[in-house]
């Protein structure tokens, strides 16, 4: 009978607003009960103190040099990075990026077995393994906070001056409340009559933008249809005591470039032949939220080009976008950055082709945080764990290390390793154009 590897917490280090864990104290504790050894790196900062998974019967240690399985949420810096491991993490290298293609490089040196939580997906390619709601959570409390910020230096009144950002609350029940508020707030007409009818738009249907609509819902927010936009707001011109939302479909994002319908097929197979159709949309817009996915096969959604154009208008109201997605001159063009919480917007001005640090400036703001779960570390956390312990768990308890061809593992944990043995799997070979520039 194999022995069962032994399951490593790695410590997250890549940056101090780190506080997730892959695994709670909780979880720890389901797998000790079931027979799993789990070693926990020591970490003065991880939202669940040592003493937690002490408790729950993990053996703290300043380096996990005896297990075989690590599991993390972030990427390890390339000089961390162990010989001969089962690596579980959100890697950041399936797109080829360039700023992670020397940890590639060294997970292959060190013949190490890479598994991205990212390609942990269903037959229909549907994500198993995700952040993805809370990035919604927070990144639309973010952009509201940070709209509502930009208001009050227009001195616009709104409804927002309550609101804090996502990192500022203990829990999501807590934030919760504090939406229903503001919610209220919002009913009794304390819109500014020039940002009225208040309009936020989101585009995706993914876990993102699930996790985006669920806390709008607490401001009670009324769906259009992003069709006849421009007569909508002429009928609600002075509607101050509503919220309205647009989730557009893919119908409603893209256009043919030749002036034919969408189709969804020809855009899988030939992203080229669309373009964006969000300049119809964006002008009637207050804030706009993308959670996206997004590639280089694929048209951006907002370009620098479409804002210095809609931007000449009087009548364009645009002037927070949320980019949870979070591609670097990517979907939205004028992500320039990634930013952190602590200093989390950008102020993108379409007529000067210039950037500004903050709010405090005219143009089109941008929040661009890349680890928004982050902010909301424990209750992240918790729903994580739960995602990945049975993952975690049959890994352990074959007791291989040659996760692709040991079928007993479920096909989807198999499907997405990255690297094996000195190798890239079979799915992932496309990599090696990347690593060879």
């Amino acid at each position: 009978m194999r022995k069962g590897l032994i399951v490593g917490v790695l410590n997250e280090r890549k940056n101090e607003w780190e506080r997730r864990a892959p695994l709670t104290p909780s979880d720890v504790k389901w797998l000790v009960d079931k027979g799993i050894r789990v070693e926990v790196e020591s970490s003065p900062i991880r939202v669940f103190p040592d003493s937690q998974y002490k408790n729950a019967g993990a053996r703290i240690v300043k380096k996990t040099l005896n297990a075989s399985l690590l599991v993390g949420i972030k990427e390890p810096l390339p000089e961390e990075v162990l010989e001969g491991k089962i690596y579980m993490l959100f890697s950041h290298t399936t797109k080829g990026q360039p700023y992670n293609l020397s940890l590639l490089k060294e997970f292959l040196k060190k013949r190490d077995t890479l598994i991205d939580y990212e390609k942990i997906t269903d037959f229909y390619g549907r994500r198993l393994v995700y952040f993805g709601r809370f990035a919604g959570i927070c990144g639309v409390t973010d952009s509201l906070y940070y709209f509502g910020k930009k208001l009050e230096w227009k001195e616009l009144a709104n409804p927002f001056h309550g609101l804090k950002p996502s990192w500022k609350y203990r829990s999501l029940e807590e934030l919760k409340k504090e939406m229903t508020r503001i919610g209220r707030r919002i009913r009794r007409g304390m819109f500014d009559w020039r940002i009225s009818p208040f309009i936020i738009g989101i585009t995706g249907h993914g876990n993102v933008s699930r996790g985006a609509q669920e806390i709008l819902g607490q401001l009670n927010p009324i769906e259009i249809h992003p069709r006849d936009m421009a007569r909508f707001i002429r009928r609600q011109k002075y509607e101050r005591n509503k919220i309205y939302k647009i989730v557009f479909l893919r119908e409603e994002k893209l256009r043919a470039r030749d002036g034919k319908g969408f189709y969804f097929e020809e855009y899988i197979h030939h992203p080229g032949k669309f373009e964006s159709n969000l300049d119809k949309y964006l002008p009637y817009l207050n804030v706009l939220v993308h959670t996206s996915y997004w590639d280089k096969r694929y048209p951006r959604m907002v370009s620098r080009e479409m804002l210095k154009n809609l931007s000449r208008s009087r009548k364009f109201r645009l002037r927070m976008i949320g980019d949870i997605s979070c591609d670097i001159r990517g979907s939205i063009e004028i992500t320039h950055k990634a930013t952190t919480p602590d200093n989390p917007v950008y102020t993108y001005d379409p007529g000067k082709d210039r950037y500004t640090d903050g709010y405090e400036a005219d143009g089109v703001t941008v929040l661009a945080v890349d680890n928004l779960p982050a902010e909301l570390p424990r209750d992240s956390s918790r729903n994580f764990g739960e995602l990945i312990r049975d993952y975690v768990y049959q890994l352990a308890a074959h007791g291989v290390l040659d996760v692709t061809n040991h079928t007993a593992i479920p096909a989807e944990l198999r499907r997405a390793v990255i690297a094996q043995g000195k190798r890239l799997t079979k799915d992932y070979r496309y990599l090696k154009e990347y690593l060879d520039r």
